[in-house]
Protein backbone atom coordinates (compact mmCIF):
# COMPACT_ATOMS: atom_id res chain seq x y z
CA UNK A 1 0.00 0.00 0.00
CA UNK A 2 1.63 3.10 -1.45
CA UNK A 3 0.27 6.57 0.68
CA UNK A 4 2.02 10.09 -0.03
CA UNK A 5 1.80 12.76 2.65
CA UNK A 6 1.29 15.99 0.62
CA UNK A 7 2.72 18.49 3.73
CA UNK A 8 4.74 17.89 6.30
CA UNK A 9 3.48 19.88 9.14
CA UNK A 10 2.64 18.66 12.43
CA UNK A 11 -0.24 16.62 11.71
CA UNK A 12 0.94 15.36 8.09
CA UNK A 13 4.45 14.51 9.93
CA UNK A 14 2.21 12.40 12.67
CA UNK A 15 -0.11 10.31 10.04
CA UNK A 16 2.92 9.83 8.26
CA UNK A 17 4.82 8.79 10.86
CA UNK A 18 2.62 6.28 12.45
CA UNK A 19 1.69 4.42 9.18
CA UNK A 20 5.28 4.15 8.52
CA UNK A 21 5.54 2.44 11.98
CA UNK A 22 2.63 -0.09 10.72
CA UNK A 23 4.69 -1.25 7.73
CA UNK A 24 3.45 1.36 5.12
CA UNK A 25 4.56 2.42 2.12
CA UNK A 26 4.89 6.07 3.02
CA UNK A 27 6.34 9.39 0.75
CA UNK A 28 6.02 12.44 2.57
CA UNK A 29 6.01 15.75 0.08
CA UNK A 30 8.74 18.18 1.72
CA UNK A 31 10.54 21.06 0.48
CA UNK A 32 12.86 23.72 2.33
CA UNK A 33 14.33 23.11 5.78
CA UNK A 34 11.65 20.09 6.87
CA UNK A 35 12.70 18.06 3.59
CA UNK A 36 16.27 18.27 4.60
CA UNK A 37 15.33 17.38 8.34
CA UNK A 38 13.26 14.12 6.70
CA UNK A 39 15.86 13.13 5.00
CA UNK A 40 18.35 13.09 7.48
CA UNK A 41 16.80 12.10 10.53
CA UNK A 42 13.57 10.75 9.44
CA UNK A 43 10.49 11.32 11.21
CA UNK A 44 10.78 11.94 15.27
CA UNK A 45 7.83 11.76 17.15
CA UNK A 46 7.53 12.93 20.59
CA UNK A 47 4.24 11.32 22.79
CA UNK A 48 4.26 14.21 26.11
CA UNK A 49 1.31 11.74 27.43
CA UNK A 50 3.72 8.69 27.78
CA UNK A 51 7.10 10.34 27.51
CA UNK A 52 8.01 8.26 24.55
CA UNK A 53 10.24 9.28 21.33
CA UNK A 54 9.80 7.29 17.62
CA UNK A 55 12.05 7.73 14.86
CA UNK A 56 10.94 6.40 11.48
CA UNK A 57 12.65 6.50 8.01
CA UNK A 58 10.16 7.57 5.26
CA UNK A 59 10.76 8.16 1.56
CA UNK A 60 10.83 11.82 0.51
CA UNK A 61 9.60 13.73 -2.27
CA UNK A 62 10.62 17.30 -3.09
CA UNK A 63 7.80 17.40 -6.54
CA UNK A 64 4.87 15.38 -7.06
CA UNK A 65 4.93 14.36 -11.01
CA UNK A 66 1.50 13.48 -12.89
CA UNK A 67 3.07 9.83 -13.13
CA UNK A 68 3.79 9.27 -9.45
CA UNK A 69 1.38 6.88 -8.63
CA UNK A 70 0.14 6.05 -4.98
CA UNK A 71 -3.26 4.73 -3.73
CA UNK A 72 -3.81 6.98 -1.46
CA UNK A 73 -3.10 10.95 -1.69
CA UNK A 74 -3.28 12.73 1.95
CA UNK A 75 -3.15 16.23 1.85
CA UNK A 76 -2.62 17.54 4.84
CA UNK A 77 -2.33 21.10 5.17
CA UNK A 78 -3.71 24.84 5.93
CA UNK A 79 -7.26 26.10 4.45
CA UNK A 80 -4.65 29.23 3.29
CA UNK A 81 -2.06 26.58 1.53
CA UNK A 82 -4.22 24.70 -0.61
CA UNK A 83 -5.22 26.72 -3.71
CA UNK A 84 -1.05 25.91 -4.94
CA UNK A 85 -1.25 22.57 -4.83
CA UNK A 86 -4.64 22.25 -6.77
CA UNK A 87 -3.03 22.21 -10.30
CA UNK A 88 -0.12 19.74 -9.18
CA UNK A 89 -3.15 17.37 -8.00
CA UNK A 90 -5.20 18.00 -10.95
CA UNK A 91 -2.12 16.51 -13.84
CA UNK A 92 -1.26 13.70 -10.89
CA UNK A 93 -2.93 10.30 -12.58
CA UNK A 94 -3.48 8.85 -8.66
CA UNK A 95 -7.19 7.96 -8.15
CA UNK A 96 -7.73 8.45 -3.94
CA UNK A 97 -7.36 12.02 -2.94
CA UNK A 98 -8.47 12.77 0.11
CA UNK A 99 -8.21 16.65 1.51
CA UNK A 100 -7.70 16.37 5.28
CA UNK A 101 -8.17 20.56 5.05
CA UNK A 102 -10.21 22.53 7.52
CA UNK A 103 -13.16 24.27 5.39
CA UNK A 104 -16.69 26.10 5.66
CA UNK A 105 -16.80 26.85 2.10
CA UNK A 106 -17.37 23.59 0.44
CA UNK A 107 -15.63 22.25 -2.23
CA UNK A 108 -16.01 23.28 -6.08
CA UNK A 109 -12.37 24.35 -6.07
CA UNK A 110 -11.16 20.52 -5.31
CA UNK A 111 -13.99 19.14 -7.47
CA UNK A 112 -12.80 21.40 -10.29
CA UNK A 113 -9.05 20.52 -9.53
CA UNK A 114 -9.38 16.55 -9.44
CA UNK A 115 -12.93 15.55 -10.01
CA UNK A 116 -15.91 13.80 -7.93
CA UNK A 117 -14.93 10.44 -8.60
CA UNK A 118 -11.09 11.13 -7.12
CA UNK A 119 -12.15 13.63 -4.14
CA UNK A 120 -12.46 12.15 -0.58
CA UNK A 121 -13.09 13.99 2.97
CA UNK A 122 -11.11 14.18 6.09
CA UNK A 123 -10.46 15.74 9.22
CA UNK A 124 -7.91 14.91 12.20
CA UNK A 125 -7.94 14.22 15.61
CA UNK A 126 -4.21 15.19 16.01
CA UNK A 127 -2.13 18.32 16.74
CA UNK A 128 0.66 19.47 18.73
CA UNK A 129 4.11 21.17 17.21
CA UNK A 130 7.54 21.14 15.76
CA UNK A 131 10.25 21.88 17.99
CA UNK A 132 13.95 21.61 16.31
CA UNK A 133 12.82 18.57 13.78
CA UNK A 134 11.06 16.78 16.57
CA UNK A 135 7.32 16.69 16.39
CA UNK A 136 5.52 17.23 20.44
CA UNK A 137 1.85 15.21 19.40
CA UNK A 138 -1.48 14.24 20.69
CA UNK A 139 -3.74 11.67 18.50
CA UNK A 140 -7.41 12.32 19.29
CA UNK A 141 -7.81 8.57 21.64
CA UNK A 142 -10.19 8.15 24.86
CA UNK A 143 -11.88 10.63 26.89
CA UNK A 144 -10.96 13.37 24.15
CA UNK A 145 -12.79 11.55 21.35
CA UNK A 146 -15.99 13.08 22.72
CA UNK A 147 -15.11 16.17 21.38
CA UNK A 148 -13.15 14.76 17.84
CA UNK A 149 -12.19 12.10 15.96
CA UNK A 150 -10.57 11.47 12.77
CA UNK A 151 -13.13 11.19 10.65
CA UNK A 152 -13.20 9.78 6.34
CA UNK A 153 -15.76 10.69 3.92
CA UNK A 154 -16.37 10.08 0.28
CA UNK A 155 -17.93 13.02 -1.09
CA UNK A 156 -20.96 11.48 -2.27
CA UNK A 157 -21.60 9.89 0.93
CA UNK A 158 -21.80 6.83 -0.10
CA UNK A 159 -20.05 4.26 2.50
CA UNK A 160 -17.24 2.70 -0.46
CA UNK A 161 -14.74 -0.38 -0.36
CA UNK A 162 -11.71 2.71 -0.53
CA UNK A 163 -13.64 4.77 2.45
CA UNK A 164 -13.33 1.33 5.00
CA UNK A 165 -9.96 0.52 3.32
CA UNK A 166 -8.56 3.84 4.62
CA UNK A 167 -10.03 3.68 7.97
CA UNK A 168 -8.86 0.01 8.26
CA UNK A 169 -5.06 1.57 7.76
CA UNK A 170 -5.54 4.17 10.03
CA UNK A 171 -7.39 1.93 12.54
CA UNK A 172 -4.22 -0.01 12.20
CA UNK A 173 -1.90 2.29 12.93
CA UNK A 174 -3.40 3.22 16.39
CA UNK A 175 -5.33 6.67 14.86
CA UNK A 176 -8.86 5.83 15.91
CA UNK A 177 -11.04 6.44 12.83
CA UNK A 178 -14.51 6.18 11.71
CA UNK A 179 -17.20 7.07 8.64
CA UNK A 180 -19.35 10.73 8.24
CA UNK A 181 -21.80 10.20 5.66
CA UNK A 182 -21.84 13.86 5.49
CA UNK A 183 -18.45 15.60 5.87
CA UNK A 184 -19.79 19.23 4.64
CA UNK A 185 -22.17 19.17 7.88
CA UNK A 186 -19.33 18.01 9.66
CA UNK A 187 -16.87 20.36 8.87
CA UNK A 188 -19.38 23.66 8.71
CA UNK A 189 -20.08 22.44 12.46
CA UNK A 190 -16.11 21.69 13.19
CA UNK A 191 -15.63 25.50 12.54
CA UNK A 192 -18.49 26.82 14.27
CA UNK A 193 -16.74 25.09 16.98
CA UNK A 194 -13.21 25.68 16.46
CA UNK A 195 -13.26 29.93 15.41
CA UNK A 196 -15.23 30.81 18.87
CA UNK A 197 -11.72 28.63 21.14
CA UNK A 198 -9.50 29.77 18.82
CA UNK A 199 -10.72 33.32 19.40
CA UNK A 200 -11.14 32.74 23.15
CA UNK A 201 -7.20 31.63 23.02
CA UNK A 202 -6.45 34.75 21.19
CA UNK A 203 -7.81 36.99 24.03
CA UNK A 204 -4.82 35.36 25.81
CA UNK A 205 -2.29 35.72 23.34
CA UNK A 206 -2.57 31.52 22.78
CA UNK A 207 -2.32 30.78 26.86
CA UNK A 208 -4.53 27.95 27.10
CA UNK A 209 -3.95 28.46 31.35
CA UNK A 210 -4.49 32.10 31.15
CA UNK A 211 -7.88 31.09 29.69
CA UNK A 212 -8.84 28.58 32.14
CA UNK A 213 -8.69 30.70 35.61
CA UNK A 214 -11.09 33.13 33.35
CA UNK A 215 -14.98 31.21 34.18
CA UNK A 216 -16.46 34.66 32.51
CA UNK A 217 -14.47 34.12 29.41
CA UNK A 218 -14.26 30.63 29.03
CA UNK A 219 -18.89 31.05 29.21
CA UNK A 220 -18.21 33.51 26.22
CA UNK A 221 -16.33 31.01 24.40
CA UNK A 222 -18.93 28.38 24.63
CA UNK A 223 -22.21 30.88 23.93
CA UNK A 224 -20.12 31.60 20.76
CA UNK A 225 -20.04 27.94 20.07
CA UNK A 226 -23.93 27.87 20.75
CA UNK A 227 -24.51 30.83 18.51
CA UNK A 228 -22.31 29.05 15.85
CA UNK A 229 -24.35 25.95 16.06
CA UNK A 230 -27.84 28.32 15.60
CA UNK A 231 -26.84 29.53 12.53
CA UNK A 232 -26.05 26.38 11.25
CA UNK A 233 -29.32 24.92 12.68
CA UNK A 234 -31.15 27.62 11.07
CA UNK A 235 -29.41 27.02 7.75
CA UNK A 236 -31.03 23.45 7.83
CA UNK A 237 -27.29 22.11 8.48
CA UNK A 238 -27.68 19.39 10.95
CA UNK A 239 -24.60 19.61 14.00
CA UNK A 240 -22.30 16.78 12.94
CA UNK A 241 -21.84 14.20 14.10
CA UNK A 242 -24.86 13.96 16.96
CA UNK A 243 -22.85 13.63 19.86
CA UNK A 244 -22.43 17.18 19.94
CA UNK A 245 -25.81 17.57 20.70
CA UNK A 246 -24.77 18.50 23.98
CA UNK A 247 -23.53 21.60 22.93
CA UNK A 248 -26.93 22.77 21.84
CA UNK A 249 -29.19 21.70 25.00
CA UNK A 250 -27.33 21.54 28.40
CA UNK A 251 -26.73 25.09 29.55
CA UNK A 252 -23.52 27.18 29.07
CA UNK A 253 -23.20 27.51 32.81
CA UNK A 254 -22.37 24.03 33.07
CA UNK A 255 -20.19 22.98 29.96
CA UNK A 256 -18.50 26.50 30.11
CA UNK A 257 -17.23 24.55 34.08
CA UNK A 258 -16.18 21.48 32.05
CA UNK A 259 -14.04 23.39 29.34
CA UNK A 260 -12.47 25.48 31.95
CA UNK A 261 -11.08 22.12 33.93
CA UNK A 262 -10.02 21.16 29.61
CA UNK A 263 -8.35 24.29 28.91
CA UNK A 264 -6.21 23.93 32.07
CA UNK A 265 -4.52 20.95 30.75
CA UNK A 266 -1.32 19.64 28.60
CA UNK A 267 -3.59 18.39 26.32
CA UNK A 268 -5.27 21.75 25.56
CA UNK A 269 -1.90 23.10 24.99
CA UNK A 270 -0.57 20.34 22.60
CA UNK A 271 -4.13 20.39 20.65
CA UNK A 272 -5.50 23.53 21.07
CA UNK A 273 -3.37 26.63 21.96
CA UNK A 274 -0.01 25.42 19.92
CA UNK A 275 -2.32 25.11 16.57
CA UNK A 276 -4.37 28.32 17.13
CA UNK A 277 -0.37 30.53 17.65
CA UNK A 278 0.72 28.84 14.74
CA UNK A 279 -2.15 29.03 12.42
CA UNK A 280 -3.49 32.30 12.69
CA UNK A 281 -3.98 33.06 9.07
CA UNK A 282 -6.00 29.91 8.32
CA UNK A 283 -7.86 31.18 11.67
CA UNK A 284 -8.78 33.98 10.51
CA UNK A 285 -9.92 32.53 6.84
CA UNK A 286 -12.14 30.20 8.40
CA UNK A 287 -13.83 32.94 10.07
CA UNK A 288 -14.45 34.83 7.11
CA UNK A 289 -16.01 31.28 5.83
CA UNK A 290 -18.38 31.29 8.94
CA UNK A 291 -19.03 34.73 8.58
CA UNK A 292 -20.48 34.42 5.00
CA UNK A 293 -22.93 31.27 6.66
CA UNK A 294 -23.80 34.21 9.94
CA UNK A 295 -25.01 37.28 7.43
CA UNK A 296 -27.01 33.91 5.19
CA UNK A 297 -28.85 32.77 8.56
CA UNK A 298 -29.43 36.39 9.76
CA UNK A 299 -28.87 35.20 13.21
CA UNK A 300 -27.84 37.21 15.87
CA UNK A 301 -24.13 36.60 17.10
CA UNK A 302 -23.12 38.85 19.64
CA UNK A 303 -20.90 36.07 21.78
CA UNK A 304 -18.75 35.51 18.64
CA UNK A 305 -18.72 39.49 17.41
CA UNK A 306 -17.03 39.97 20.75
CA UNK A 307 -14.65 36.94 20.27
CA UNK A 308 -13.97 37.74 16.82
CA UNK A 309 -12.79 41.10 18.09
CA UNK A 310 -9.76 39.29 19.35
CA UNK A 311 -8.68 37.91 16.27
CA UNK A 312 -8.67 41.03 14.89
CA UNK A 313 -6.84 42.98 17.51
CA UNK A 314 -3.31 42.72 15.60
CA UNK A 315 -4.34 43.40 12.21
Amino acid sequence: MKILVYGAGTIGSVFAGKLALSGYQITVLARGKRLVELKENGIVLFSPDSNREEIVKVNVIETLLPDDIFHYILVVMQKTQVDSVLPVLSQNKSKNIIFMVNTASGYNDWIHAVGKERLMLGFPSAGGERVNGRVNHFIGKGLVRIFQTTTFSEYSGENTKRLKKIIGIFNDSGIPSVISNNMDMWQKTHVAMVTSIANALYGYDGNNYALSRSYADIKLMVLGIKEGFNVLTKLEIKVTPSKLYYFKFLPAFLIAWIFKVIMGTKFAEIAMAKHTLAAKSEMICLQNEFDVLIKKSGVRTPSIDKLRRNLLKDG
